[in-house]
């Protein structure tokens, strides 16, 4: 609390440009930056169909979700927040996700946070997603419970309770047991557009929390490219990627390396089967 938070340590050795961005910009929606990735589905989908073969079932978003796990411990600099004119380092990596109890129209949605090591192997991320999922569709957690109540106050209060939250969440007043369940304190936020049939978008940042990452997976298409090997126009398989940044936390080339490292991981799925090791890992 007043200059002290359970979920991030204050980074310091700031250049000037980089301390003063959050004053300059005190808004998460509005200093985003916004990026729609063209990925080759046929690495991703050789590698889903060798695993099937075998008796393991991965999905598009089971490689996606593997993917950040790996860079956001790879590149640290990508889990921090900017957050009351200073900037974070995260203590952990954690997931932030809404999912629908059912595919029907007025299904119950629920928030779903899970929290990774980042030397998590993809069989070990999906095994803990897994594990998370059947737990948020089973129970009501109690974030859950407590969106309900307050939904329930009359408007008046509700914009009471909402600016309590805004003021606690400023000067590290929240509870480590709030921030563990709030789906808006979290590394990165993603959502599977894919699995209701829509294309990728790009989806804002949240100005309430710190997460300051989000990635819409949309459903497949098909573009017109050059075989380089044939220089023959086809017909090729993409998957959209849309994402969106908090451009305070990190610079340009910083992220530059982010995206090589995970096209280069979605063009080789193999590669998460074996952990992170710890060279690997880009110093702060």
């Amino acid at each position: 609390m007043f200059g002290k938070r359970s979920d991030g340590t204050k980074v310091k050795g700031l250049d000037g440009t980089t301390r003063a961005l959050p004053l300059f910009a005190s808004s998460r929606a509005g200093s985003t930056n916004y990026c729609m990735l063209d990925i080759e589905a046929a690495p991703l989908d050789d590698f889903i169909e060798k695993k099937k073969a075998l008796g393991v079932k991965y999905s598009y978003m089971d490689i996606t979700i593997a993917v950040l796990v790996r860079l956001f411990k790879k590149y640290p600099k990508l889990n921090r927040f900017a957050i009351a004119g200073q900037i974070w380092q995260r203590n952990r990596i954690e997931l932030s996700m809404v999912i629908k109890k059912s595919f029907r129209p007025d299904s119950e949605e629920t928030s779903l946070s899970s929290r990774f090591s980042g030397n998590e192997t993809i069989e070990e991320v999906k095994k803990l997603i897994d594990i998370d999922i059947k737990a948020a569709v089973e129970t009501q957690n109690a974030m859950d419970t407590e969106r309900d109540s307050l939904a329930r106050l009359p408007l008046w209060l509700l914009k009471i309770a909402m600016w309590g939250l805004k003021v606690g969440d400023r000067y590290g007043m929240l509870s480590k047991k709030f921030l563990k369940g709030s789906p808006f304190h979290a590394s990165f936020w993603v959502t599977n557009l894919k699995s209701i049939s829509l294309q990728a978008i790009y989806h804002h940042l949240f100005d309430f929390g710190n997460c300051g990452f989000f990635l819409a997976l949309g459903k497949e298409g098909y573009e017109a490219k050059v075989n380089p090997k044939t220089g023959n126009i086809e017909s090729t398989k993409i998957i959209q990627m849309g994402i969106a940044l908090d451009g305070r936390t990190i610079d340009g080339l910083y992220f530059s390396h982010v995206l090589k490292s995970g096209k280069r991981l979605l063009a080789d799925p193999a590669l998460l089967e074996r952990p992170l090791r710890e060279d690997e890992i880009k110093a702060v």
